[in-house]
């Protein structure tokens, strides 16, 4: 104990010569927001002079795109970096191999680094074996680099990997603070930061940084449930739009939601113009597939490409994830607003004022109608509304979009279901 207070105070004395230490948490899911915090943090480091970099980790783990990211950053940095460890799992077992040292703090584990695909409402499954053997790689690589056990670091990756006495086979390996000392793959342990940064030999003067509002902002737009509501809900609102057209409060809505959605992307680094426009013309083709080309075909299978395209530039392997959320809240969404918005005070104020209550006109005063003109009550999209007379009439194009007001002509009547086309006088 005396021999601590002895080193402690022997630090301190030398602190005063060094420059600062630069504390950055990892913290959380690992995401490609925090990747952009910590090049800031490094870069700032460097260019401020400090006396080294220490990283404060305590993480479940998180994208492994984010991770490799992180790990090069580290890996290039020409400052002393250290690793201080309370819990580094899955990706955040890569990041902490990638620091020059790594202290241990009481009760801290490494390890379990098998990548998994985790869906909502499923349980996480093991990812692709191409997956696997390419994280593998990147583990061995990372401990080489910094003269690590290359097979351990392969172990917390591959289930496959099985090393005597130490992991079973079929389970990723996660190591104790004090096997990861015993094994190389930790330098020592600490029983505090302070400790931790006195035998790394790094100064006492530490200053702590902290993401700024905008790598906050992005953390949270760009977490797999929060990106898929904000799409799901942009989608629906727009949606909204076109079956209560002119009121445009909807399509307001829809619109920030969906500028939140890509503005996420683009503080976090992972989208730009192209993905915005892929997810726009992927919009306007499915548009024209449902009001201009009834049916389904070409139009339509490539705007669901492109608007798949977007998502996954956007987000990768996270990609699954965000859909899968926004499947569910669009589903969610579809079932309530046909359920219940109708009914609502705000959906009768909007529904049109021409909708049909009476019950329809017999078979024979249908088949009447043909060839009378009249006037759409409502668009026709291309089912909707017309008057011929006094009468009001459900009635169908043949796929064309006609504006409310505009002349129509009964061109077919085919028992319940009556055909009109835009009448234009010659």
């Amino acid at each position: 104990m005396e021999a601590v207070k002895r080193l402690l105070a022997l630090w301190l004395l030398l602190s005063l010569a060094l420059g600062r230490t630069y504390l950055v948490p990892v913290q959380g899911e690992i995401d490609p927001a925090l990747a952009v915090f910590v090049d800031q943090a490094l870069t700032r480091a460097e260019r401020e002079g400090a006396s080294g970099v220490a990283f404060l980790i305590d993480t479940p783990g998180g994208r492994v795109d984010a991770a490799i990211r992180i790990s090069d950053r580290i890996l290039q940095s020409p400052l002393p970096t250290l690793a201080v460890v309370q819990n580094a799992f899955s990706a955040g077992a890569l990041i902490t191999l990638s620091c020059r040292q790594i202290a241990m703090l009481p009760g801290s584990e490494i390890g379990a680094a098998l990548p998994v695909v985790a869906l909502p409402l499923q349980r996480p499954e093991a990812a692709d074996q191409k997956v696997v053997s390419a994280l593998k790689g990147k583990f061995r690589a990372v401990a080489e680099a910094r003269g690590r056990p290359t097979q351990v670091a392969e172990a917390m990756v591959d289930p496959e990997v099985e090393i005597p006495g130490l992991s079973a086979k079929g389970e990723p390996l996660t190591l104790s603070a004090d096997k990861a000392v015993e094994l190389k793959v930790a330098d020592f342990k600490a029983g505090s930061l302070p400790e931790a940064l006195a035998q790394a030999g790094l100064s006492a003067e530490v200053e702590r940084l902290e993401p700024g509002p905008r790598v906050r902002l992005a953390r949270f737009l760009t977490s797999s449930s929060v990106a898929g509501v904000l799409l799901a809900l942009g989608l629906l609102l727009l949606l909204l739009e076109f079956f209560t057209p002119g009121t445009f409060l909807p399509a307001t809505l829809g619109l920030v939601a969906l500028g939140l959605y890509f503005f996420g992307g683009y503080l976090a680094g992972l989208s730009g113009i192209l993905e915005i426009l892929l997810f726009f013309a992927g919009m306007l083709l499915l548009l024209a597939e449902a009001f201009l080309l009834p049916g389904f075909g070409l139009p339509g299978a490539l705007g669901i490409g492109l608007v798949l395209a977007s998502v996954y530039l956007t987000f990768g392997a996270q990609s699954l994830a965000v859909g899968a959320y926004a499947v569910l809240v669009f589903g969610a969404g579809l079932f309530l607003l046909f359920r219940f918005f109708p009914r609502s005070r705000v959906g009768r104020a909007l529904v049109l004022e021409s909708a049909i209550s009476e019950a329809a006109p017999p078979k024979g005063e249908l088949e009447a109608l043909l060839g009378a003109i009249g006037e759409a009550l409502s668009d026709l999209r291309p089912a909707g509304v017309a008057r011929f007379g006094d009468r009001r009439v459900d009635v169908v194009t043949e796929g064309e979009f006609i504006p409310r007001g505009t002349p129509v002509r009964v061109i077919k009547v085919e028992g319940p279901r009556v055909v009109v086309r835009a009448f234009k006088e010659e």
